[in-house]
């Protein structure tokens, strides 16, 4: 129908990444409201033309098809180019069709996106200065996955947290080669600074909510304020190139109590 609806992008594949574009023949890329990353909605609404999505990642757009005239075809199309698991390429047009909208019908519409969403509370930088920091590289030794050199241990933790307590994580991807989206299981977190090839880059706004996946591209480092509330137990954190994460790429984390 000839209204706004909400749709939420879900990349589930094992390996391939994926860069969303919705097409209308004859006019073009069509842009639309990005509102949620991860399950959380943004602070704020953003105008975005495409979405780049690493496994596991989600993202929530709500089209405009009151835009278009009954008749119009429409389609999603994947630009991203890979021909292999290392990870993504370029970006080329016209790009794979994924899906085809057809608008065929009117509708009553009076649903609205507000410009704001979600508030964000300001992160406090005396806390997280003072949050400890952990490091995890994710890397391939002697032709198998690791994090800091070593393979999963399920028996074992790789660090204890106290319940209610926060950290910093640093993800490193040092490879030139590959591209690991990591997955924290249990707390979300937020990005606090991502650096390529030892450089700083902006983080974009649709990354600056609460998010689980953080796609590490090649020599990517990320800066993650992460807390650790609710539930104590055991959980995990891998990457979601799936044969990453089978082939041991993971690790163990226990929340214990205060």
């Amino acid at each position: 129908a000839n209204r706004k609806h909400r749709l939420r992008l879900l990349n589930a594949g094992t390996t391939r990444f994926y860069d969303f574009y919705l097409v209308a023949p004859g006019k073009g890329v069509q842009p639309f409201r990005y509102i949620a990353n991860d399950g959380n909605l943004l602070p704020a609404r953003v105008i975005m033309k495409h979405i780049r999505l690493g496994m596991a990642e989600r993202a929530d757009i709500v089209v405009n098809f009151g835009r278009y005239p009954v008749g119009t075809v429409l389609y999603l199309v994947n630009r991203q180019n890979q021909d292999d698991t290392r990870g993504p390429k370029d970006v080329q047009a016209p790009g794979t069709r994924v899906l085809k909208i057809i608008v065929d019908r009117t509708a009553p519409d009076t649903s609205r996106v507000p410009t704001a969403l979600r508030p964000l509370p300001p992160l406090d930088p005396l806390e997280i200065e003072a949050a400890p920091v952990r490091r995890w590289e994710f890397a391939r030794k002697s032709g198998m996955w690791t994090v800091n050199d070593r393979l999963i241990d399920v028996t074992s933790p790789r660090a204890e947290i106290v319940k209610g307590s926060a950290e910093v994580w640093e993800l490193v991807n040092p490879s030139g080669g590959w591209a690991h989206p990591i997955h924290i299981h249990f707390e979300e977190g937020r990005i606090l600074s991502k650096t390529v090839n030892g450089f700083d880059v902006p983080i974009p706004a649709h990354e600056q909510g609460r998010k689980d996946v953080f796609v590490l591209d090649k020599t990517t480092t990320m800066r993650v304020f992460v807390r650790f509330r609710d539930f104590t137990g055991k959980y995990v954190m891998h990457c979601h190139n799936l044969s990453h994460e089978d082939h041991a790429m993971m690790v163990r984390f226990d929340v214990k109590p205060d």
